[in-house]
């Protein structure tokens, strides 16, 4: 009997061995062919289709661009002589009977993945025909480089409100004097100063950025034990806390020279904190949300918290839906953009809650 027992014992142990090393081999099978379907199938990054290479600010939208099918068939990016995202150009005044918004942020204000018709900066103008948007977004974007590129290009216009706007992700983009292989202007104070450093930017090189080893199932299991044994960085470690502490401290310095430049121009500076669809779940990122609350009310900057929104009135049933799904296009990192249905979410949101600014309210019952 025992040595019956150790017998079917060992088959076992054989058998389920046998199972680990075929599935240890399909994974890697599946990982290579995926690999491979990217290297074939996959377009480079979306952005270096319409953007070119900026020494201030890394890379910038070339001017004049018309690309029917940008985002699928008849999904179609146009950027004026200016360089924004939009069908018009613009004078430096604002036309007689318009108020005008200038609208700062990264790929999801510029619209990645819908036509120009269906950016939220650009519904505002559906939802009052009065307002004319401009639409300064960027993909890829840090709250540095949109402090700089309106510094630099958006000031020259006159506006009546300035949306500065901006997710999670945006934080971290100021910490790097690169992003995805890109040079990147960055930001240090000196002597209570903004300073900016890496500018000239250096010029990008083009290559193929390497496979997703993130889908080996080898990997995913050392993620998930390197996670449990507390060894992976978080937003808690003495190192990662003092690094958003020094980001912090750039970002007030930002705002604050981003409302005297506003109020030199009689306009209004508002902040619009954008949801992304992994923030629909858990707590959050409580900590750069209580940042920007407090920066709201030290610094009297309105608030427009669009996250808050999404967590708090839309079930996540409903909110998921808003975003672009995981294949639908096949850029990098295109899935979790605001898809047609979110961007038009925004736009009511941020164009309700800016007819509660009191300045800006009377503005907009004239």
């Amino acid at each position: 009997m025992t040595r019956y027992f150790l017998l079917v014992t060992g088959n076992i142990v054989i058998f389920g061995l046998i199972l680990v090393v075929v599935e240890g081999i399909a994974s890697y099978m599946l990982a290579v062919r995926d690999i491979m379907s990217d290297i074939m199938t996959t377009y480079p990054p979306a952005e270096r289709r319409h953007t070119k290479y900026d020494p201030d600010l890394g890379w910038v939208n070339e001017p004049s661009v018309q690309i029917v099918d940008m985002y699928g068939s008849g999904v179609y990016l146009r950027t004026n002589s200016q360089g924004f995202r939009n069908n018009h150009e613009f004078d430096t005044a604002v036309p007689n009977g318009k108020y005008r918004i200038i609208c700062s942020g990264d790929s999801f204000t510029l619209g990645y993945g819908v036509d120009n018709d269906h950016t939220w900066c650009q519904l505002l103008t559906s939802l009052d025909p009065r307002l004319e948007t401009v639409n300064m977004g960027q993909g890829g974007y840090g709250i540095d480089q949109m402090y700089l590129w309106y510094k630099r290009d958006g000031t020259k216009f006159e506006h009546q409100v300035h949306l500065l706007a901006f997710i999670t992700r945006d934080f971290d983009r100021m910490q790097s004097d690169t992003f995805a292989r890109y040079g990147k202007p960055v930001i240090h104070i000196e002597n209570g100063t903004l300073v900016v450093k890496n500018v000239p930017v250096p010029r990008p090189t083009y290559a193929y950025e390497g496979p997703n080893l993130s889908r080996l199932r080898t990997v995913e299991l050392l993620t998930r034990v390197h996670r449990k044994l507390g060894f992976a960085p978080d937003n808690t470690s003495p190192i990662e806390k003092k690094r958003n502490e020094r980001t912090q401290e750039v970002l007030t310095k930002i705002f604050e020279d981003l409302k005297r430049l506003n109020e030199e121009r009689s306009s209004k500076l508002v902040l619009v904190y954008l949801p992304t669809q992994y923030e629909l779940i858990g707590k959050g990122p409580q900590e750069w949300i209580q940042f920007i609350e407090k920066e709201s009310r030290d610094l009297g900057i309105p608030l427009i918290n669009v996250l808050s929104t999404f967590r708090s009135s839309l079930p996540q049933r409903y909110a998921v839906k808003m975003f672009i799904p995981e294949g639908q296009l096949n850029y990098p990192s295109a899935a979790g953009h605001l898809n047609d249905q979110g961007n038009e979410f925004v736009a009511e949101v941020i164009y309700q809650e800016l007819k509660e600014q009191s300045a800006i309210s009377a503005m907009l019952q004239e």
